[in-house]
Protein backbone atom coordinates (compact mmCIF):
# COMPACT_ATOMS: atom_id res chain seq x y z
CA UNK A 1 0.00 0.00 0.00
CA UNK A 2 1.46 3.34 -1.03
CA UNK A 3 1.71 6.19 1.50
CA UNK A 4 2.28 9.97 1.24
CA UNK A 5 6.02 9.47 1.75
CA UNK A 6 6.09 6.46 -0.60
CA UNK A 7 3.49 7.45 -3.20
CA UNK A 8 4.38 4.94 -5.91
CA UNK A 9 4.54 1.18 -6.31
CA UNK A 10 7.74 -0.08 -7.96
CA UNK A 11 8.74 -3.46 -9.33
CA UNK A 12 11.71 -4.48 -11.45
CA UNK A 13 13.01 -7.54 -13.27
CA UNK A 14 16.15 -8.29 -15.19
CA UNK A 15 16.85 -10.90 -17.86
CA UNK A 16 19.92 -11.90 -19.82
CA UNK A 17 19.58 -11.30 -23.56
CA UNK A 18 23.11 -12.22 -24.69
CA UNK A 19 22.92 -13.89 -28.11
CA UNK A 20 25.03 -16.95 -28.91
CA UNK A 21 28.58 -16.49 -30.16
CA UNK A 22 28.50 -16.62 -33.93
CA UNK A 23 25.62 -14.17 -34.12
CA UNK A 24 26.15 -11.31 -36.53
CA UNK A 25 26.40 -7.89 -34.87
CA UNK A 26 24.26 -4.91 -35.86
CA UNK A 27 25.26 -1.27 -36.08
CA UNK A 28 28.09 -1.02 -38.62
CA UNK A 29 27.21 -1.53 -42.26
CA UNK A 30 30.75 -2.61 -43.19
CA UNK A 31 31.04 -5.29 -40.46
CA UNK A 32 29.88 -8.50 -42.13
CA UNK A 33 31.66 -11.24 -40.17
CA UNK A 34 29.89 -12.98 -37.25
CA UNK A 35 30.80 -12.49 -33.60
CA UNK A 36 33.71 -14.45 -32.14
CA UNK A 37 33.35 -13.79 -28.40
CA UNK A 38 31.69 -11.87 -25.57
CA UNK A 39 33.36 -9.03 -23.68
CA UNK A 40 30.26 -8.24 -21.61
CA UNK A 41 26.86 -9.98 -21.43
CA UNK A 42 23.77 -8.09 -22.55
CA UNK A 43 20.79 -7.50 -20.28
CA UNK A 44 17.25 -6.17 -20.35
CA UNK A 45 15.75 -4.28 -17.40
CA UNK A 46 12.02 -3.94 -16.89
CA UNK A 47 10.75 -1.17 -14.59
CA UNK A 48 7.09 -1.14 -13.55
CA UNK A 49 5.85 2.00 -11.79
CA UNK A 50 2.30 2.46 -10.55
CA UNK A 51 0.70 5.56 -9.09
CA UNK A 52 -2.32 4.18 -7.17
CA UNK A 53 -3.66 7.69 -6.57
CA UNK A 54 -4.54 7.99 -10.25
CA UNK A 55 -4.60 4.26 -11.08
CA UNK A 56 -1.88 4.65 -13.69
CA UNK A 57 0.96 2.26 -14.52
CA UNK A 58 4.08 2.82 -16.60
CA UNK A 59 6.35 0.06 -17.89
CA UNK A 60 9.85 0.94 -19.11
CA UNK A 61 11.91 -1.69 -20.93
CA UNK A 62 15.59 -0.89 -21.45
CA UNK A 63 17.47 -3.43 -23.55
CA UNK A 64 21.11 -3.64 -24.58
CA UNK A 65 20.30 -3.81 -28.27
CA UNK A 66 20.28 -1.17 -31.01
CA UNK A 67 16.60 -0.75 -30.11
CA UNK A 68 13.21 -2.30 -30.79
CA UNK A 69 12.47 -0.74 -34.21
CA UNK A 70 9.82 -2.67 -36.16
CA UNK A 71 9.32 -5.04 -33.23
CA UNK A 72 7.73 -2.30 -31.09
CA UNK A 73 4.05 -3.12 -31.60
CA UNK A 74 4.65 -6.82 -31.12
CA UNK A 75 6.56 -6.40 -27.86
CA UNK A 76 4.01 -3.93 -26.52
CA UNK A 77 1.30 -6.46 -27.30
CA UNK A 78 3.16 -9.22 -25.47
CA UNK A 79 3.61 -7.00 -22.42
CA UNK A 80 -0.03 -5.95 -22.48
CA UNK A 81 -1.13 -9.59 -22.58
CA UNK A 82 1.20 -10.46 -19.69
CA UNK A 83 0.39 -7.51 -17.43
CA UNK A 84 -2.86 -5.90 -18.52
CA UNK A 85 -1.06 -2.56 -18.94
CA UNK A 86 -2.07 -0.88 -22.22
CA UNK A 87 0.66 -0.87 -24.84
CA UNK A 88 0.65 2.91 -25.10
CA UNK A 89 1.80 3.01 -21.47
CA UNK A 90 4.88 0.95 -22.33
CA UNK A 91 8.14 2.73 -23.18
CA UNK A 92 10.64 0.57 -25.08
CA UNK A 93 14.23 1.85 -25.08
CA UNK A 94 17.40 0.55 -26.69
CA UNK A 95 20.80 1.40 -25.25
CA UNK A 96 21.94 1.30 -28.90
CA UNK A 97 25.02 -0.86 -28.46
CA UNK A 98 26.62 -1.62 -31.81
CA UNK A 99 27.82 -5.00 -30.53
CA UNK A 100 24.44 -6.68 -30.16
CA UNK A 101 22.24 -8.86 -32.36
CA UNK A 102 20.53 -7.84 -35.60
CA UNK A 103 16.91 -6.89 -34.86
CA UNK A 104 15.73 -4.75 -37.82
CA UNK A 105 13.91 -6.71 -40.54
CA UNK A 106 14.20 -3.78 -42.95
CA UNK A 107 17.97 -3.31 -42.61
CA UNK A 108 19.73 -6.09 -40.74
CA UNK A 109 18.17 -9.01 -42.60
CA UNK A 110 19.60 -7.66 -45.86
CA UNK A 111 23.05 -7.10 -44.38
CA UNK A 112 23.30 -10.36 -42.50
CA UNK A 113 21.23 -12.83 -44.49
CA UNK A 114 18.26 -12.85 -42.14
CA UNK A 115 17.50 -12.52 -38.45
CA UNK A 116 17.75 -15.19 -35.75
CA UNK A 117 13.99 -15.29 -35.32
CA UNK A 118 14.08 -18.09 -32.75
CA UNK A 119 16.36 -16.02 -30.52
CA UNK A 120 14.19 -12.92 -30.95
CA UNK A 121 11.01 -14.88 -30.21
CA UNK A 122 12.56 -16.25 -27.02
CA UNK A 123 13.66 -12.80 -25.85
CA UNK A 124 10.27 -11.25 -26.56
CA UNK A 125 8.54 -14.02 -24.61
CA UNK A 126 10.96 -13.60 -21.70
CA UNK A 127 10.33 -9.84 -21.67
CA UNK A 128 6.63 -10.54 -21.23
CA UNK A 129 7.28 -12.96 -18.38
CA UNK A 130 9.72 -10.53 -16.73
CA UNK A 131 7.18 -7.71 -16.98
CA UNK A 132 4.64 -9.91 -15.20
CA UNK A 133 7.19 -10.70 -12.47
CA UNK A 134 7.96 -7.01 -12.06
CA UNK A 135 4.23 -6.29 -11.72
CA UNK A 136 3.89 -8.94 -9.03
CA UNK A 137 6.94 -7.64 -7.13
CA UNK A 138 5.72 -4.04 -6.78
CA UNK A 139 6.32 -2.45 -3.40
CA UNK A 140 5.81 1.10 -2.06
CA UNK A 141 8.61 3.44 -3.13
CA UNK A 142 9.56 7.06 -2.92
CA UNK A 143 11.17 8.84 -5.85
CA UNK A 144 13.81 11.55 -6.02
CA UNK A 145 15.36 13.09 -9.11
CA UNK A 146 18.73 14.68 -9.74
CA UNK A 147 21.15 15.66 -12.47
CA UNK A 148 24.81 14.67 -12.41
CA UNK A 149 27.63 15.60 -14.82
CA UNK A 150 29.93 13.43 -16.93
CA UNK A 151 32.31 14.76 -19.57
CA UNK A 152 33.37 12.04 -22.01
CA UNK A 153 30.68 12.71 -24.65
CA UNK A 154 31.97 14.74 -27.60
CA UNK A 155 30.18 15.99 -30.66
CA UNK A 156 31.31 14.21 -33.81
CA UNK A 157 30.49 17.26 -35.97
CA UNK A 158 33.62 19.41 -35.76
CA UNK A 159 33.24 22.65 -37.75
CA UNK A 160 35.59 22.54 -40.75
CA UNK A 161 35.90 26.32 -41.07
CA UNK A 162 34.15 26.30 -44.44
CA UNK A 163 30.55 25.95 -43.33
CA UNK A 164 30.62 22.17 -43.12
CA UNK A 165 31.62 19.58 -40.54
CA UNK A 166 34.21 16.83 -40.17
CA UNK A 167 33.60 13.52 -38.36
CA UNK A 168 35.99 14.44 -35.55
CA UNK A 169 35.61 14.92 -31.78
CA UNK A 170 34.90 18.43 -30.61
CA UNK A 171 33.38 20.43 -27.81
CA UNK A 172 32.99 23.37 -30.20
CA UNK A 173 29.64 21.98 -31.32
CA UNK A 174 26.56 21.42 -29.14
CA UNK A 175 26.89 18.60 -26.60
CA UNK A 176 25.12 17.57 -23.42
CA UNK A 177 27.09 16.40 -20.39
CA UNK A 178 24.15 16.17 -18.00
CA UNK A 179 23.24 12.83 -16.41
CA UNK A 180 19.55 12.75 -15.46
CA UNK A 181 18.54 10.22 -12.85
CA UNK A 182 15.71 9.02 -10.66
CA UNK A 183 16.33 7.21 -7.39
CA UNK A 184 13.53 5.00 -6.10
CA UNK A 185 13.80 4.35 -2.36
CA UNK A 186 12.21 2.15 0.30
CA UNK A 187 10.84 3.26 3.66
CA UNK A 188 14.35 3.47 5.12
CA UNK A 189 15.55 5.77 2.33
CA UNK A 190 17.74 3.12 0.70
CA UNK A 191 17.80 2.94 -3.11
CA UNK A 192 15.88 0.01 -4.56
CA UNK A 193 16.20 1.04 -8.21
CA UNK A 194 18.09 3.68 -10.19
CA UNK A 195 17.14 5.05 -13.61
CA UNK A 196 19.88 7.07 -15.26
CA UNK A 197 20.69 8.45 -18.69
CA UNK A 198 23.36 10.06 -20.83
CA UNK A 199 23.51 11.51 -24.34
CA UNK A 200 26.40 9.63 -25.94
CA UNK A 201 26.56 6.85 -28.53
CA UNK A 202 27.76 3.60 -26.90
CA UNK A 203 30.27 2.96 -29.69
CA UNK A 204 33.62 3.18 -27.92
CA UNK A 205 34.81 -0.16 -29.26
CA UNK A 206 34.15 0.38 -32.94
CA UNK A 207 33.25 -2.50 -35.29
CA UNK A 208 34.80 -5.33 -33.26
CA UNK A 209 33.51 -8.91 -33.39
CA UNK A 210 32.74 -9.30 -29.69
CA UNK A 211 29.31 -9.04 -28.08
CA UNK A 212 28.95 -6.33 -25.43
CA UNK A 213 27.04 -3.28 -24.26
CA UNK A 214 29.88 -0.72 -24.35
CA UNK A 215 30.11 1.75 -21.46
CA UNK A 216 26.45 1.22 -20.52
CA UNK A 217 26.86 -2.34 -19.26
CA UNK A 218 29.85 -1.45 -17.12
CA UNK A 219 28.02 1.57 -15.67
CA UNK A 220 25.00 -0.53 -14.68
CA UNK A 221 27.26 -3.15 -13.09
CA UNK A 222 29.07 -0.58 -10.99
CA UNK A 223 25.86 1.04 -9.74
CA UNK A 224 24.34 -2.31 -8.89
CA UNK A 225 27.47 -3.23 -6.93
CA UNK A 226 27.57 0.16 -5.18
CA UNK A 227 23.94 0.30 -4.08
CA UNK A 228 22.86 -3.34 -4.10
CA UNK A 229 19.88 -2.59 -6.34
CA UNK A 230 18.95 -2.70 -10.00
CA UNK A 231 20.02 0.10 -12.33
CA UNK A 232 18.55 0.83 -15.75
CA UNK A 233 19.86 3.12 -18.52
CA UNK A 234 17.97 5.39 -20.92
CA UNK A 235 20.00 6.79 -23.82
CA UNK A 236 19.48 10.51 -24.38
CA UNK A 237 19.73 12.66 -27.50
CA UNK A 238 22.98 11.04 -28.59
CA UNK A 239 22.62 11.08 -32.37
CA UNK A 240 25.71 13.22 -32.97
CA UNK A 241 27.69 12.36 -29.81
CA UNK A 242 30.42 9.78 -29.24
CA UNK A 243 32.85 8.84 -26.40
CA UNK A 244 36.27 10.44 -26.58
CA UNK A 245 39.20 10.85 -24.24
CA UNK A 246 41.21 13.94 -25.32
CA UNK A 247 44.58 12.90 -26.72
CA UNK A 248 46.81 15.29 -28.72
CA UNK A 249 48.45 12.30 -30.40
CA UNK A 250 45.13 10.78 -31.43
CA UNK A 251 42.78 13.61 -32.45
CA UNK A 252 40.29 11.30 -34.22
CA UNK A 253 37.86 8.88 -32.57
CA UNK A 254 39.84 5.72 -31.81
CA UNK A 255 38.65 2.16 -31.25
CA UNK A 256 39.04 1.85 -27.50
CA UNK A 257 40.05 -1.40 -25.79
CA UNK A 258 37.79 -3.01 -23.21
CA UNK A 259 39.75 -1.49 -20.30
CA UNK A 260 39.00 2.04 -21.50
CA UNK A 261 35.35 1.22 -22.21
CA UNK A 262 35.07 -0.06 -18.64
CA UNK A 263 36.59 3.21 -17.41
CA UNK A 264 34.00 5.21 -19.37
CA UNK A 265 31.26 3.17 -17.71
CA UNK A 266 32.77 3.63 -14.27
CA UNK A 267 33.15 7.37 -14.89
CA UNK A 268 29.43 7.62 -15.66
CA UNK A 269 28.41 5.44 -12.72
CA UNK A 270 30.62 7.39 -10.33
CA UNK A 271 28.95 10.63 -11.46
CA UNK A 272 25.59 9.10 -10.53
CA UNK A 273 26.94 7.86 -7.20
CA UNK A 274 28.35 11.25 -6.25
CA UNK A 275 25.04 12.93 -6.96
CA UNK A 276 23.10 10.40 -4.91
CA UNK A 277 25.57 10.46 -2.01
CA UNK A 278 26.50 14.13 -1.90
CA UNK A 279 24.11 16.05 -4.14
CA UNK A 280 20.67 17.40 -3.43
CA UNK A 281 18.13 15.15 -5.17
CA UNK A 282 14.64 16.63 -5.22
CA UNK A 283 11.52 14.78 -4.09
CA UNK A 284 9.24 13.60 -6.88
CA UNK A 285 5.68 13.14 -5.66
CA UNK A 286 3.48 14.38 -8.52
CA UNK A 287 0.78 12.26 -10.15
CA UNK A 288 1.96 9.96 -12.94
CA UNK A 289 0.61 10.88 -16.39
CA UNK A 290 1.56 9.10 -19.62
CA UNK A 291 0.68 10.56 -23.01
CA UNK A 292 1.77 9.89 -26.55
CA UNK A 293 1.31 10.94 -30.12
CA UNK A 294 2.36 9.62 -33.51
CA UNK A 295 3.06 12.16 -36.22
CA UNK A 296 4.16 11.89 -39.83
CA UNK A 297 7.54 13.29 -40.81
CA UNK A 298 8.56 13.59 -44.44
CA UNK A 299 11.72 13.00 -46.42
CA UNK A 300 12.55 15.40 -49.21
CA UNK A 301 12.59 13.28 -52.35
CA UNK A 302 15.38 13.96 -54.82
CA UNK A 303 15.28 14.23 -58.60
CA UNK A 304 15.82 11.29 -60.93
CA UNK A 305 19.13 12.87 -61.90
CA UNK A 306 20.35 12.76 -58.31
CA UNK A 307 19.40 9.09 -57.98
CA UNK A 308 21.01 8.30 -61.34
CA UNK A 309 24.29 9.91 -60.31
CA UNK A 310 24.20 8.06 -56.99
CA UNK A 311 23.62 4.74 -58.77
CA UNK A 312 27.01 5.19 -60.45
CA UNK A 313 28.90 6.00 -57.23
CA UNK A 314 31.86 3.95 -56.04
CA UNK A 315 30.58 3.70 -52.44
CA UNK A 316 28.27 0.72 -52.23
CA UNK A 317 25.70 2.24 -49.88
CA UNK A 318 25.35 5.35 -52.06
CA UNK A 319 24.98 3.20 -55.16
CA UNK A 320 22.35 1.04 -53.44
CA UNK A 321 20.43 4.15 -52.42
CA UNK A 322 20.36 5.49 -55.96
CA UNK A 323 19.40 2.14 -57.48
CA UNK A 324 16.62 1.51 -54.95
CA UNK A 325 14.95 4.85 -55.59
CA UNK A 326 15.38 4.55 -59.35
CA UNK A 327 13.66 1.16 -59.21
CA UNK A 328 10.67 2.74 -57.49
CA UNK A 329 10.47 5.48 -60.13
CA UNK A 330 10.83 2.94 -62.94
CA UNK A 331 7.86 1.01 -61.55
CA UNK A 332 5.69 4.07 -62.09
CA UNK A 333 5.52 5.05 -58.42
CA UNK A 334 7.11 7.76 -56.32
CA UNK A 335 9.30 6.86 -53.33
CA UNK A 336 7.29 6.97 -50.10
CA UNK A 337 8.52 9.99 -48.11
CA UNK A 338 6.54 9.28 -44.91
CA UNK A 339 7.97 8.31 -41.52
CA UNK A 340 5.83 7.55 -38.47
CA UNK A 341 7.48 9.28 -35.51
CA UNK A 342 6.30 8.68 -31.94
CA UNK A 343 6.62 10.98 -28.96
CA UNK A 344 5.80 9.88 -25.41
CA UNK A 345 5.70 12.13 -22.37
CA UNK A 346 5.83 10.83 -18.81
CA UNK A 347 4.98 13.43 -16.20
CA UNK A 348 5.14 13.40 -12.43
CA UNK A 349 3.02 16.50 -11.97
CA UNK A 350 5.32 19.51 -12.26
CA UNK A 351 8.20 17.66 -10.58
CA UNK A 352 9.62 15.90 -13.64
CA UNK A 353 8.81 15.48 -17.33
CA UNK A 354 10.44 12.68 -19.33
CA UNK A 355 10.16 13.12 -23.10
CA UNK A 356 10.86 10.03 -25.24
CA UNK A 357 11.37 10.32 -29.00
CA UNK A 358 11.60 7.57 -31.61
CA UNK A 359 14.76 8.69 -33.36
CA UNK A 360 18.49 9.15 -33.15
CA UNK A 361 18.05 12.72 -31.98
CA UNK A 362 20.77 15.33 -32.25
CA UNK A 363 21.92 16.63 -28.87
CA UNK A 364 20.31 19.98 -29.56
CA UNK A 365 16.86 18.44 -29.15
CA UNK A 366 17.64 17.63 -25.54
CA UNK A 367 19.21 21.01 -24.91
CA UNK A 368 16.25 22.84 -26.40
CA UNK A 369 13.66 20.78 -24.50
CA UNK A 370 15.44 21.43 -21.23
CA UNK A 371 15.69 25.14 -21.99
CA UNK A 372 12.08 25.51 -23.11
CA UNK A 373 10.42 23.51 -20.35
CA UNK A 374 12.89 23.75 -17.48
CA UNK A 375 11.12 26.67 -15.81
CA UNK A 376 7.87 24.76 -15.57
CA UNK A 377 9.18 21.37 -14.48
CA UNK A 378 11.61 20.60 -11.69
CA UNK A 379 13.53 18.45 -14.19
CA UNK A 380 13.21 17.74 -17.90
CA UNK A 381 14.60 14.40 -19.07
CA UNK A 382 15.00 13.95 -22.86
CA UNK A 383 15.24 10.35 -24.12
CA UNK A 384 16.01 9.20 -27.65
CA UNK A 385 16.12 5.73 -29.25
CA UNK A 386 12.62 4.94 -28.01
CA UNK A 387 10.04 2.58 -29.48
CA UNK A 388 10.10 2.33 -33.31
CA UNK A 389 13.28 4.27 -34.07
CA UNK A 390 13.12 5.81 -37.54
CA UNK A 391 16.77 6.88 -37.91
CA UNK A 392 18.69 10.12 -37.47
CA UNK A 393 16.70 13.28 -36.77
CA UNK A 394 18.89 16.40 -37.17
CA UNK A 395 17.88 19.89 -36.10
CA UNK A 396 17.25 22.52 -38.78
CA UNK A 397 20.48 24.36 -37.93
CA UNK A 398 22.54 21.37 -39.06
CA UNK A 399 21.19 21.11 -42.61
CA UNK A 400 23.47 23.72 -44.23
CA UNK A 401 26.44 21.96 -42.59
CA UNK A 402 25.56 18.59 -44.13
CA UNK A 403 27.32 15.60 -42.63
CA UNK A 404 26.38 12.01 -41.87
CA UNK A 405 23.39 12.77 -39.68
CA UNK A 406 21.81 14.93 -42.40
CA UNK A 407 22.81 13.31 -45.69
CA UNK A 408 24.63 10.05 -44.99
CA UNK A 409 22.59 7.79 -42.77
CA UNK A 410 19.38 8.21 -44.74
CA UNK A 411 21.10 6.56 -47.71
CA UNK A 412 21.78 3.42 -45.66
CA UNK A 413 18.05 3.34 -44.87
CA UNK A 414 17.15 3.90 -48.55
CA UNK A 415 15.00 6.94 -47.75
CA UNK A 416 14.06 9.13 -50.75
CA UNK A 417 16.09 11.96 -49.20
CA UNK A 418 16.88 13.70 -45.93
CA UNK A 419 14.14 14.56 -43.47
CA UNK A 420 12.54 17.93 -44.12
CA UNK A 421 14.20 20.66 -42.00
CA UNK A 422 10.83 21.63 -40.51
CA UNK A 423 10.71 18.23 -38.77
CA UNK A 424 12.29 19.85 -35.71
CA UNK A 425 9.45 22.33 -35.22
CA UNK A 426 6.87 19.64 -35.95
CA UNK A 427 8.30 17.40 -33.22
CA UNK A 428 8.64 20.17 -30.66
CA UNK A 429 5.10 21.40 -31.31
CA UNK A 430 3.80 17.88 -30.67
CA UNK A 431 5.74 17.75 -27.40
CA UNK A 432 4.31 21.12 -26.37
CA UNK A 433 0.83 19.74 -26.92
CA UNK A 434 1.48 16.59 -24.89
CA UNK A 435 2.87 18.64 -22.02
CA UNK A 436 -0.25 20.77 -21.96
CA UNK A 437 0.88 24.01 -23.58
Amino acid sequence: MASPSLPYLLGTARIDVTPPIGTHLAGYAARLDPSTGIYHPLSCLITVLTDPRVDNTLIIVSIEWLGFYENTDRVRGIIQMATGVPGDQVLLCGTHTHCGPPVRPSVDSKRHGGLDQAYLNDVFAEIGKAAARAMDSRRPAGNRSAQAWCGFAHSRRRPDGKGGVDWMPTLDAPHDHTVPLMIFEDESGEPVHILFGYACHPTSAGPILEIGGDYVGFAMDRLQDEFGCTASFLLGCAGDQKPYRPDPENPAFPQYPTEVIREFGHQLADAVTREIRYGQPQNVTGPLAINGRKLTLFSEAQSREVYQTASEATEGYVRNWGEANLAVLDSGRNPDPRHCFEVQTIRFGEDLALVAMSGEMSAEYGLRLTRQHGRRFGQVWPVGYANHIIGYVPVARQYPEGGYEVNGSMKHLLWPGPLAPDSEEQILAAIDGLLGY
